[in-house]
């Protein structure tokens, strides 16, 4: 099976649709990083995240003090305030793996260190392909996503619903 890294931006879209079942159900080992899953603060939230652990459907790798010190090393061109995003953008790199997120700056800092990314978008249009959630129901949780998460590109979700609809 390949590997995904997530951030907490995916985790948190999916789980504000309501579709964190289907996520795990894709065709992918779906990993993070113990400080990613540490941001997701809220109860409700977090023990969705752990239900996951649980049945061994999210892997999350707890970073030694060694890797830790590798990753505040790790050269980026952008700043980064916490070691967050350099975690899963590290972690991604390191296994040559593609990485979701939904958040600008560690998407282009990604693209430019090579590594494969992608969004909530692809996690949707790859969760009909997979044929795991009907065109619908993609439609659905794209109109979703929409009214949940305003920096997400509109126009790009217009696309793939108009997509779906063919």
């Amino acid at each position: 099976m390949k590997l995904i890294i997530t951030d907490s931006s995916v985790f948190f879209d999916i789980i504000k649709i309501q579709a964190l079942p289907e996520f795990f159900a894709l065709d992918f080992e779906i990993c993070t990083t113990d400080f990613v899953k540490d941001e997701i603060l809220e109860s409700e939230q977090r023990e969705q995240i752990e239900i996951f652990i649980r049945l061994q459907k999210l892997t999350v790798f707890e970073l030694s003090e060694a890797e830790i010190e590798e990753v505040e090393k790790f050269e980026t061109k952008r700043f980064f305030k916490t070691l967050i995003d350099k975690t899963v953008l590290w972690k991604a790199k390191e296994l040559n793996c593609p990485l979701l997120t939904g958040d600008g700056k560690l998407r282009s800092e990604a693209i430019d260190q090579g590594v494969k990314v992608h969004g909530s978008l692809w996690v949707i249009r790859t969760l009909v392909e997979q044929k795991i959630i009907s065109s619908e129901t993609g439609i659905e949780y794209l109109e979703m996503l929409k009214v949940i998460n305003d920096r997400l590109p509109v126009e790009e979700i217009e696309k793939l619903i108009k997509k779906l609809k063919a």
